[in-house]
């Protein structure tokens, strides 16, 4: 008797495609923080340092500092 599949073994095809263009959308929107940031970010919550989290490269203004 063979095993049934796993939930992780089905995958939609069109849900994928959707995702991924979504996710493209995002990115050529500047939904992104760059990795430098968010490094930093991390390591000032990790010393106890409470955050809000870096905002997307799309929504920064021209002279705002970033952390």
């Amino acid at each position: 008797m063979t095993e049934p599949a796993s939930i992780f073994d089905i995958v939609d095809e069109d849900a994928k495609r959707r995702a991924i263009e979504e996710a493209h959308a995002s990115v050529a929107a500047g939904n992104v923080v760059d990795h430098d940031v968010v490094v930093e970010w991390l390591e000032q919550l990790l010393a106890g340092k409470k955050l809000p989290r870096p905002p997307p490269l799309g929504q920064l203004e021209a002279n705002s500092l970033v952390y």
